[in-house]
């Protein structure tokens, strides 16, 4: 008969303990493992950019002319009609499918284009501010537009332009997802610290938070995970193009910053961009 093996109360904290250490740890060279693949991947991503921008460039210059062609007949065809002719209204959609496609062959060139970022101490508040008062002569008054700034928070190195162009994508991707187009849409800017657990994206320390919220039915988990897909649009916005988030998503990234969306069916939702602060 094998004898009795007993076990102290501290073992069974000290074989956790191990495990812990041992998680710990490979999880310590797999991060730098996948930091020296990304450095060692940098230089053949950099050339895949270039090849693409000259490419996309390429086909822009091409289908621009052929945009200015239709364009251009649209207009003398116009000016050959009577004011009252109903085909008036048909050259109407032509003039406004070329503009869509003009705007569209842009998104298709930022798409290969890392956006150039200038950055230097911007308070974010005047940006806010100024963001919001345009919002106000574009969405309708049945729009409330609401905004909690925190006066204390400090400036973070960033491009003001960009910065005011992602929010702006950002509450109008909201108003598009507001029943009738009517609601509540609210901007706060708020300190916080993260932790290195947070992001792998991000350095742990003091960031701003910049978050733009709305009351509407919300996005389930297969919404939320591809939201941030080219070409994603809200069925509302049947107009857009669908690469405005995208893009928004590549501004906060080259900001060295982080964007999150939160949302569940029924319980609105919200977008969250941390950015650290300027040093």
């Amino acid at each position: 008969m094998k004898p009795a093996t007993t076990h102290t109360p501290a073992e069974p904290a000290r074989k956790l303990e191990a495990e812990i250490h041992a998680s710990l740890a490979a999880e310590k060279n797999l991060s730098s493992e996948t930091a020296n693949a990304d450095a060692a991947r940098q230089p053949a991503l950099e050339q895949k950019f270039l090849a693409l921008n000259q490419l996309s460039a390429g086909i822009a210059h091409e289908f621009n002319n052929v945009i200015a062609g239709i364009l251009g007949s649209a207009e003398l065809i116009a000016m050959d009609l009577p004011a009252d002719h109903p085909a008036h209204e048909s050259l109407r959609q032509i003039f406004e499918a070329s503009n869509r496609a003009r705007d569209f062959l842009q998104k298709i060139r930022a798409l290969a284009q890392r956006p150039p970022v200038s950055r230097q101490p911007v308070p974010l508040q005047p940006v806010i501010e100024e963001c919001l008062q345009i919002l106000r002569g574009i969405i309708p008054a049945k729009v409330e537009l609401e905004s909690e700034i925190n006066p204390g928070c400090p400036p973070v190195n960033a491009d003001a332009a960009q910065i005011h162009q992602a929010l702006l994508d950002l509450c109008l991707y909201c108003w598009h997802g507001l029943p009738e187009r009517s609601g509540h849409i609210k901007v706060t800017l708020e300190n916080c610290r993260l932790t290195k657990n947070f992001s792998p994206a991000l350095h742990s320390g003091p960031h701003v938070r910049l978050t733009v919220r709305d009351n509407s039915p919300g996005l389930d988990h297969r919404a939320r995970e591809k939201i941030f897909d080219p070409f994603h649009t809200r069925k509302a916005a049947a107009k857009k193009i669908g690469l405005e988030l995208f893009l928004v998503r590549e501004l906060v990234h080259a900001h060295h910053g982080e964007i999150t969306v939160e949302s569940e069916p029924g319980s609105g939702l919200a977008f969250h961009i941390y950015l650290p602060v300027a040093v």
